[in-house]
């Protein structure tokens, strides 16, 4: 709250103290995924495969004009803390490690900076260095009281300060507010406060550290208190037509572009699990840079696809999921063939081929399973993961797409696709009982299957012409 009102206060003084104040003032307000730099200290045997997740952030800034395409910035903002770990669970009778997620707490920044803009008609190009601080609240365990024997929690906050630099553009609307999309890197110059893993018992006590360090992707809306006046919006408006013909030739065009796809992955019929329809769906995501020429086109970037391995016994009388889902991280390198349907852009369509080059599996540790039934069949299966060799194997997809112009400047983009030539993901060893009968085996997954892919695809020709 203190820090909103400061924001207010600050609003009001630039507005009603500088007689020229409303054609400098604008407001922003932007959001985006950011990934947090931790890292874990002391980490123990077996390790905690402690690993970073990506998180939100959300904020509010404000610029003042200072002459010619400067600005003077100052930013607040909240940026989200998630990680992912191993750890266990002391049931009466074993001790049982499992995978989880931790999403929950949050650091405050707060930023000074300086703000160039390289005005290019409808967009302008921005750059923006920053200092600031950063701020964490945290607690403390007070030693032991020797005589209540209770623990006491003491709540600190911990500030550094921050270093930042961030760059994008700004798509300009007909009131003179503006869409933008960037990026920044924030670098925090000193060490918040740690939290430990006191309840695992280790020593030394695991510690994780932060310097509220980030990369991240900023999606804003700027507000302009001036906007244009009546004769700049009537001269927009006679050549709209106009400028929607030129945005679509030069999106359809060669050049370089981004895009970022969510997909469906319809395994065989084999994996799935009884009494489950859909069972043999699983997702994905893929974040792409490309480039076309012609009608040839060539991207790579960074995907991820999510599976379960299934448990088959007795052929096939019993096959269920095993409780271990995992994921698989993929480099794609794809080209397309494309032909454009009609002279007016409004539709593509062509052929694309991909190999996809594995990075790494990422599965539970251990998951404890529980005494079910399917039909005459009892069954307690646990399944663990085994050492993963998927790392630096190759598969192939080859499918059809089609693309439709949206917002006159960029596409969506439709493939169906099949993936084959899979390399065994999801290795795991299946021990228990099937009608009081003892079970032990290995088992593995594949990430064949028809893949469905919906797209998003900004043309940077447009952009940056």
């Amino acid at each position: 709250m203190k820090n909103l009102s400061l924001y207010f206060a600050l609003l009001f003084c630039l507005f009603f103290f500088d007689t020229y104040g409303q054609s400098r003032i604008k407001l922003e307000m932007y959001t985006g995924p950011q990934y947090g730099y931790q890292k874990l200290l002391n980490d123990p045997e077996p390790s905690l495969d402690f690993n970073g997740l990506v998180a939100n952030h959300i904020g509010l800034g404000i610029l003042y004009g200072i002459g010619n395409d400067w600005q003077l910035s100052l930013q607040s903002e909240l940026t989200g803390i998630a990680f992912n770990y191993t750890g266990f669970i002391d049931f009466p009778e074993e001790r049982v490690y499992r995978n989880f997620d931790v999403r929950g707490g949050n650091l405050w920044n707060h930023r000074l900076g300086l703000r160039k803009n390289w005005e290019k008609g409808n967009h302008a190009f921005f750059v923006q260095p920053s200092i600031g601080l950063t701020l964490q609240r945290y607690s403390e365990i007070n030693e032991r009281d020797s005589i209540s024997s209770i623990q006491f929690f003491t709540y600190k906050t911990a500030v550094v300060s921050n270093a930042s630099l961030e760059a994008g553009v700004k798509f300009y609307t007909k009131t003179k507010n503006y869409f933008s999309i960037g990026v920044r890197h924030q670098q925090g110059l000193g060490v918040l406060g740690v939290n430990q893993f006191r309840w695992m018992q280790f020593t030394p006590t695991p510690e994780l550290q932060r310097r509220g360090s980030y990369t991240g992707l900023v999606l804003g809306y700027g507000i302009d208190f001036k906007g244009r006046s009546a004769d700049e919006i009537a001269s927009w408006r006679l050549g709209r037509e106009e400028r929607k013909r030129e945005r679509r030739d030069a999106a359809w065009g060669d050049g370089a572009y981004v895009m970022v796809s969510g997909l469906l992955r319809f395994r065989s019929s084999t994996e799935k699990q009884q009494n489950l329809e859909f069972s043999h769906i699983s997702g994905g995501n893929e974040f792409l840079g490309g480039y076309t020429f012609g009608a040839l086109s060539v991207e790579s970037g960074y995907g991820r696809l999510n599976a379960y391995t299934n448990a088959v016994i007795g052929d096939g009388a019993l096959n269920i999921h095993t409780p271990t889902d995992y994921t698989v991280n993929v480099i794609p390198l794809r080209i397309r063939y494309h032909r454009n349907i009609g002279d007016k852009n409004r539709l593509r369509v062509g052929v694309s081929g991909a190999t996809f080059y594995t990075l790494s599996t990422h599965g539970s540790l251990w998951y404890r399973g529980v005494t079910e039934s399917i039909g005459p069949l009892q069954y307690s299966l646990s399944s663990s993961p085994l050492e993963q060799n998927s790392k630096g194997k190759v598969f192939f997809n080859a499918g059809v797409f089609t693309e439709v112009p949206v917002f006159n400047s960029s596409m969506l983009t439709f493939n169906l696709s099949r993936n084959f030539g899979s390399p065994e993901v999801g290795k795991v060893n299946i021990i228990g009982e099937v009608n009081g009968e003892p079970v032990n085996f290995d088992a593995s997954g594949s990430l064949n299957g028809w893949m469905w892919e919906f797209g998003y695809k900004l043309p940077l020709n447009r952009i940056f012409r």
